[in-house]
């Protein structure tokens, strides 16, 4: 397995390459060329990995737009949203006028994501945009019926994504096979296909995990895709994990186990100096789990798809040197959980003191926790003055004596 990934290398230029759902891709054309001028913006909805992206990444192409891209549910406010869309869709520039670029394309993903009395302020924004745009607005969502958006969806025309059926799928996958000079199985690719339920771009993953420079791809190799909702604990995660052979086994391990993502990148942080004893590969391991962490930090709570890329290092990082193998008594929980669980009481006095501290000064627990905690422990030091601080803030005598042997958080 390569380290670049095939659904990046292997993305539709053109929106004829995007495969699938022929009657949105109809519609959108029409009216990206202008043909459905009722409405200024377009949503396209529907499950993830379908292609809704991947058709306005190819249309932007084809069409000799620059896209303008922005997450609406990581830019929630008005003033956020304004910033980056306001300005994209109220100018023209320059090169419009070239034969190479015809002008901006704002295309805002994830738009279902907006949530909250926060984000009203950014749907308000939304539809200011849409009412005064000079550029096509394209926005994504996977559930556009929800209610925060029916103000929303009154402005676009609604395009839906299905599900790609499986035998598109399995003639991507076969192309890919041919690029790659990939052998295999019509079986292997039709089990890849149908236990994708109709996400391409977890299709084209499973086939690049699966998939080994001359090795046939069999279906007795796609058997273990059926894995992936088994509920593999922390122990059996790690030890398949650091005894994987190759870089397909410690995928097809990460994507059978149920654990969470942070404690696994924790867990493995923990144990990694127990697998390598030479330090020029430990350091290659820590190289790849922290480009997997950095990852993990950019997925967030929304942005899922970046997930392929903390597997994918966390992989590497397994098959760094499979050879060197012993088995080892691992490190689990990992050390923070265990520190935190100790320090829980620690953090639960200190949080309510901040608590009571931002109730009477107005500030944040942080602006607290920051800056008054230590001028408020030094202030305890002083008989006279410490009883009505006390009384105060309606400290309690546990949460003095904390404060007086506090040393550091």
């Amino acid at each position: 397995m390569k380290n670049s990934l095939w659904v990046e290398k292997y993305r539709p230029t053109i929106i004829k390459d995007v495969i699938g759902n022929e009657e949105a891709k109809t519609l959108f054309v029409e009216w990206l060329e202008n043909k459905r001028p009722t409405r200024k913006a377009v949503l396209l909805y529907g499950p993830p990995g379908v292609g809704k992206t991947t058709l306005v990444n190819a249309a932007a192409n084809e069409y000799k737009f620059r896209i303008i891209e922005m997450n609406a549910s990581d830019t929630r406010s008005e003033k956020a949203v304004t910033r980056i869309a306001d300005p994209a869709t109220s100018f023209t520039g320059l090169d419009k006028f070239s034969s190479e670029i015809k002008g901006n394309m704002l295309f805002m993903d994830e738009v279902d994501g907006i949530a909250g009395n926060e984000d009203r302020g950014g749907v308000n924004a939304i539809i200011k945009i849409i009412e005064n745009t000079r550029v096509p607005i394209i926005m994504a969502a996977n559930d556009c019926d929800l209610e925060k958006l029916r103000s929303l969806k009154k402005l676009c025309l609604l395009i839906r994504f299905q599900q790609t059926r499986i035998p598109l799928i399995i003639l991507a996958l076969k192309k890919i096979c041919e690029q790659e000079h990939i052998k295999y199985e019509f079986e292997a690719l039709e089990n890849i296909a149908t236990k994708s339920q109709g996400d391409v771009r977890s299709a084209i993953n499973d086939l690049q995990g699966l998939s080994e420079e001359g090795k046939t791809l069999t279906e007795q190799d796609t058997l273990a895709l059926g894995l992936r909702n088994k509920d593999i604990s922390m122990d059996d995660t790690l030890q398949g994990y650091f005894a994987s052979k190759n870089l397909t086994e410690a995928v097809i391990l990460l994507n059978s186990s149920n654990v969470e993502y942070d404690d696994l990148l924790m867990a493995i942080s923990d144990n990694i100096p127990r697998r390598y004893a030479d330090p020029f590969k430990l350091a290659e391991a820590y190289d790849y789990l922290s480009q997997a962490d950095v990852f993990r930090g950019r997925v967030g709570v929304e942005n899922w798809h970046l997930l392929k890329y903390v597997y994918n290092n966390l992989a590497q990082a397994a098959a760094v040197d499979p050879e060197s193998y012993k088995s080892f008594e691992f490190i689990s929980p990992p050390i923070r959980v265990i520190t935190l669980f100790w320090t829980k009481n620690k953090r639960t006095l200190l949080a309510n003191i901040c608590t009571k501290i931002g109730a009477q000064c107005h500030i944040s627990k942080y602006e607290a926790k920051m800056i008054f905690i230590p001028y408020l422990r030094l202030m305890l030091q002083q008989k006279k003055k410490a009883p009505a601080l006390i009384e105060w803030l309606k400290l309690t005598p546990e949460e003095v004596t904390f404060l007086a042997s506090l040393k550091m958080f």
